[in-house]
């Protein structure tokens, strides 16, 4: 069987091709009013195939609408933890044994079923998170992404397996990737299905078995997700799904005896915690995490400053920068920062802050009130220190006072050694900072605990070369107008980050991605 030819899924940027973009936004209008109807309904845990119920639930609401519950949600506990984990454990041996296109099929028929309902998913991502529509359907479609990728890619390796021949007379050997066991999978609210979707579905596709947390803030994108996968003949037991906070669900499932390895994407201090505990109880396995960014831009000076304008605007402030690879700062040429800054502030102005549904809002919600309160705080410490040249301030104005909504900043006069300049803070924020030269601009992009993305606004040909060279990060881009860290394609720009942006120096929707959930057996037979 050949393996299936591998495409992004490029839904809205098809319809705009296909001169169709009045039916993309008819069809997600339409799935909006359908997933509304639907919400507010009790979910259980996922064990073992079955529903779970628990005595505690927590609600989700809207960010972009508080009035408005996505649904209530069992609470589970380290008991819920061990049930999984036990259920999990008992599915892998039937798991690992399943032949190879038995395997892959199931995750192709699981992407062919999330392609039926994409803009169900992507209606449901928006409310639940606050995505704008093209954002959400561009999570979606990475999540496509993924279960194409890695299925072809197992498929294409023949399940790493390989005969290796006969060293000497008589010995005949193979070698073999294998899988670990149960693999812990803890997602972050800011792509609920994609990051879901490529952490749970790398380590099953590798023929681990999975329990998963997904963020509390976002659990109904991921029973939507396993829902298919049942769907697809995912059988009982091989993904399993406990809701609830990190300490209840989180803490115990890192720290579960038969848990062999953890998938995560989200803060660098939870994430580092998680391989101290490995490390602590002797765990072997894998920590395979993603632990954010702190993103520079150099803007040269021989850049089309109109283009650095857009990308930067457009990576610092889609979903109102919430994105580990955002845009958070920027190092412009003292010859054009004061026209670049001038126009930045001017289309940021220009941005709409709206509900996720509506068809032209640009800066979305933020997730949760300490995001907000974050924001406040740090907006009030650029004003102490530095120069705030537009946003700021909290908005709650007409509909929006019913959500969580705040205004895209651009701030001026700060140090590059300032805590603003050097931490990440997962708001739209972004601070700008005068460079006389290529080299400072590297030296100070570089001068980062983060390594996870870097663009480069110029037209000068060595300079492009000498920065692909000479910048320390993962993911690197050049003169990217449609978004200058963000927006990574699956299998074209593998996503992940050196430094403290990620443990392993292998990248999610990368050729070496799932070769991190498997570890490696030779096998000699003497005949």
């Amino acid at each position: 069987m050949q393996p299936r030819a591998y495409d992004n899924e490029l839904t809205y940027l098809t319809h705009k091709q296909d001169d169709s973009a009045e039916a993309f936004h008819q069809a997600y209008e339409d799935a909006v009013e359908s997933v509304r109807a639907d919400l507010g309904q009790s979910h259980a845990l996922k064990i073992d195939g079955e529903a779970v119920e628990t005595g505690d639930t927590f609600t989700v609401t809207s960010p972009g609408n508080l009035d408005l519950e996505i649904g209530e949600f069992a609470a589970g506990s380290e008991e819920d933890v061990e049930a999984a984990v036990s259920a999990a454990a008992a599915a892998a041996p039937d798991w690992e044994a399943l032949d190879v296109e038995s395997r892959v099929e199931i995750f192709q028929d699981a992407a062919d079923l999330m392609r039926d309902r994409k803009f169900e998913l992507a209606a449901a991502l928006s409310l639940e998170n606050g995505k704008n529509r093209t954002e959400a359907m561009a999570d979606v479609d990475e999540a496509i992404d993924f279960l194409d990728f890695y299925s072809s890619e197992f498929e294409r390796a023949g399940g790493y397996e390989f005969d290796t021949g006969e060293p000497t007379p008589g010995q005949h050997t193979t070698n073999v990737l294998r899988p670990y066991g149960v693999f812990g999978v803890i997602s972050p609210f800011n792509f609920p299905m994609a990051l879901f979707v490529g952490m749970s579905s790398g380590a099953m596709v590798a023929g681990n078995t999975v329990v998963a947390k997904p963020a509390s803030t976002t659990p109904l994108t991921a029973h939507l997700f396993v829902d298919i996968l049942h769907e697809a003949g995912l059988p009982e037991g091989v993904i399993n799904v406990v809701t609830g906070g990190g300490s209840d669900v989180g803490q115990p499932l890192v720290e579960h005896e038969d848990v062999s390895g953890v998938a995560f994407t989200g803060s660098r201090t939870v994430g580092l915690n998680i391989q101290e505990t490995f490390m602590e109880l002797g765990k072997r396995g894998p920590v395979i995490a993603e632990l954010g960014g702190k993103n520079p831009v150099i803007v040269s000076d021989t850049a089309d400053v109109d283009d650095a304008v857009e990308g930067v605007m457009n990576g610092a402030f889609s979903f109102s920068g919430q994105k580990c690879s955002a845009t958070s700062r920027v190092y412009v040429h003292e010859d054009v920062i004061d026209e670049f800054t001038d126009k930045l502030v001017a289309e940021t102005e220009d941005l709409t802050i709206g509900r996720a549904t509506e068809r032209d809002t640009f800066v979305s919600p933020l997730i949760d009130d300490s995001a907000l309160e974050y924001y406040q705080e740090i907006t009030e410490q650029a004003e102490a220190d530095g120069t705030v040249r537009t946003g700021g301030t909290v908005v709650t104005d007409g509909d929006l006072a019913d959500g969580r909504f705040v205004e895209p900043t651009v701030v001026t006069d700060i140090p590059h050694e300032h805590d603003l300049a050097r931490e990440e803070h997962f708001l739209p924020f972004v601070t700008i900072h005068p460079i006389s030269d290529l080299d400072e601009g590297i030296e100070k992009s570089n001068d980062s605990e983060y390594g996870l993305c870097a663009g480069l606004f110029s037209q000068d040909d060595a300079e492009i070369d000498r920065w692909f060279d000479e910048i320390e990060s993962g993911m690197t881009y050049v003169n990217r107008t449609q978004s200058a860290t963000t927006g990574a394609l699956v299998q074209a720009q593998p996503f992940g980050g050196w430094k403290f942006s990620g443990t392993t120096g292998k990248f999610a929707g990368g050729y070496w991605y799932l070769q991190q959930f498997m570890r490696e057996q030779s096998r000699t037979r003497v005949e």
